[in-house]
C-alpha cells in the first residue's frame, strides 16, 4: 500500500500542460507534494505560461520540467537563470526567483527532504544569493509561509468532517485478547492504514489491501516529504520499536494441565501505547495537508469483537439476561392460585424495561473507549 506522490491532475497524458487535445491545464494543488513545494510548483508553472513543455523555452528535458512543475523536484539554478534567460525576465524578476529558489532549497534542507538533489556548488550558490539581499530574502520567507498556512487553513476545513468520521475508531488503552503482537495490535494497525488512505491518490487506492504493520510503517514514514510535517517519522519509528518488543517480549511460559506441562501464552502490555500512538497520528493529520483530491474514508477491517475486544459486545448480552432475571419475578404465579393482578403484570412490564435499559446503558457505557 504505498503513498503514492502525483494526482495525474497537474498534466495529461503526453505530460505537457495542455495535453493531446490542447486543453488548458487545470491549477491545481499538485498531489504528491508538500505544501511550500506545492506553491513553488503553481508559481514555476505560471513561470513556464501555457502550452506544452516543449514549446516552453525551457532548457529542461520534458519529464524533468514535468517533474518541476508537479513539485516532485526543485529545479537547479543553472537551468532556471536559462528558462529566465529565455523569457527575457526583468532584473527585478530575475532577483524574485533566485531569492525564491532559495527558499525552496533552504525548507527542502531544513525538513530533510528526499525531494531535494544535492548538486555540485549549489549549497555555495544559496549562500551567495542570500547573502546579497537578506531583508527581502526574509520577506519573502514570511510570504511564502502565510501562502503555506491559508493553504493548510483550507485543507484543513475541507477535511475535518473525514477525519472526525475516522477517530471513532482510535484505538483504546484495554488489552486485547489475541494469539501474539499482529492480532492485538489489529486496531492500531486498521486505523493507521486507514489514515493512510485519506493521503493515497484515488486511481491508487485499492479496497482489499490491507497491508501487514511493517508495510504500513514504511509508508508512514514516507509521510514527511509528502506532507512537509516532520513528526511522521518519528511516529513511525516509535511504534516499530513497541511492536517488535511486544513481538518478543509479549509471550510467557504458563504452567498449564494437571501433569504441569508448559505452554506459551501471549500477553497484552501495549495497549496503553496503541491508545496513545492513535492520538498522535490524529494530531500529525490535522497538521498535515491532505493531498488527495477528495479524500474518503474506507471501512474498517471486519474484527471478531467478541474475542478481540470482548468489553465492547457485552452491552449485547445485557438484553436476555436483564429479561430472564426480569421475567423470573412472574414464577410465583405460575405455581399458585392466586388472581391475576393486572397491576402486577404492569408493574413487572415496566420492570423489565428498566432493567433492560440500565443494563444496556450501563454495558454501554463500560465499552466506551478510553
Amino acid at each position: 500500500m504505498p503513498v503514492q506522490g502525483g494526482s495525474g491532475t497537474g498534466q495529461e497524458e503526453d505530460g505537457t500542460p495542455e495535453g493531446r487535445q490542447g486543453r488548458p491545464r487545470k491549477a491545481l494543488d499538485v498531489a504528491g507534494t508538500d505544501p511550500h513545494m506545492r506553491e513553488f510548483a503553481r508559481e514555476f508553472r505560471a513561470l513556464v505560461g501555457p502550452g506544452s513543455y516543449a514549446d516552453s523555452g525551457a532548457p529542461m528535458s520534458k519529464p524533468e520540467i514535468s517533474r518541476v512543475c508537479n513539485g516532485h523536484r526543485l529545479p537547479d539554478i543553472k537551468s532556471l537563470r536559462e528558462l529566465l534567460d529565455s523569457k527575457e525576465a526583468t532584473p527585478q524578476k530575475i532577483e524574485y526567483w533566485e531569492l525564491r529558489w532559495v527558499v525552496a532549497y533552504q525548507h527542502l534542507e531544513a525538513s530533510g527532504s528526499r525531494v531535494l538533489v544535492r548538486r555540485t556548488d549549489e549549497a555555495a550558490e544559496v549562500l551567495a544569493i542570500a547573502a546579497r539581499n537578506p531583508d527581502r530574502l526574509q520577506a519573502l520567507t514570511d510570504q511564502v509561509r502565510e501562502q503555506q498556512d491559508l493553504a493548510r487553513t483550507k485543507a484543513r476545513r475541507v477535511t475535518e468532517e473525514e477525519v472526525a468520521k475516522l477517530d471513532q475508531s482510535l484505538p483504546n488503552s484495554r488489552p486485547k485478547l489475541g494469539y501474539g503482537a499482529a492480532a492485538c495490535w489489529v486496531d492500531l494497525t486498521d486505523y493507521l492504514r486507514r489514515l493512510l488512505l485519506l493521503f493515497t491518490n484515488p486511481a491508487k487506492r485499492k479496497k482489499g489491501d490491507r497491508g501487514s504493520m511493517q508495510e504500513i510503517l514504511a509508508d508512514l514514514a514516507r509521510l514527511p516529504d509528502l506532507t512537509g510535517v516532520a513528526g511522521w517519522q518519528q511516529l513511525a519509528e516509535d511504534i516499530s520499536m513497541a511492536y517488535d518488543k511486544a513481538e518478543r517480549d509479549g509471550w510467557e511460559v504458563m504452567l498449564t494441565g494437571s501433569d504441569s506441562s508448559a505452554a506459551a501464552r501471549y500477553f497484552d502490555r501495549y495497549a496503553g501505547f496503541r491508545a496513545e500512538a492513535g492520538q498522535r497520528a490524529a494530531q500529525l493529520a490535522r497538521q498535515s495537508v491532505f493531498l488527495a483530491d477528495k479524500p474518503v474514508i474506507f471501512p474498517p477491517t471486519v474484527i471478531d469483537l467478541d474475542r478481540y475486544d470482548p468489553p465492547r459486545s457485552h452491552y449485547r448480552h445485557a438484553i436476555p439476561v436483564s429479561a430472564a432475571c426480569a421475567s423470573s419475578l412472574a414464577v410465583p404465579w405460575l405455581f399458585t392460585d392466586a388472581p391475576v393482578s393486572w397491576l402486577g403484570i404492569g408493574t413487572l412490564s415496566v420492570t423489565v424495561f428498566l432493567g433492560m435499559s440500565l443494563a444496556i446503558l450501563a454495558a454501554k457505557a463500560g465499552a466506551r473507549p478510553d
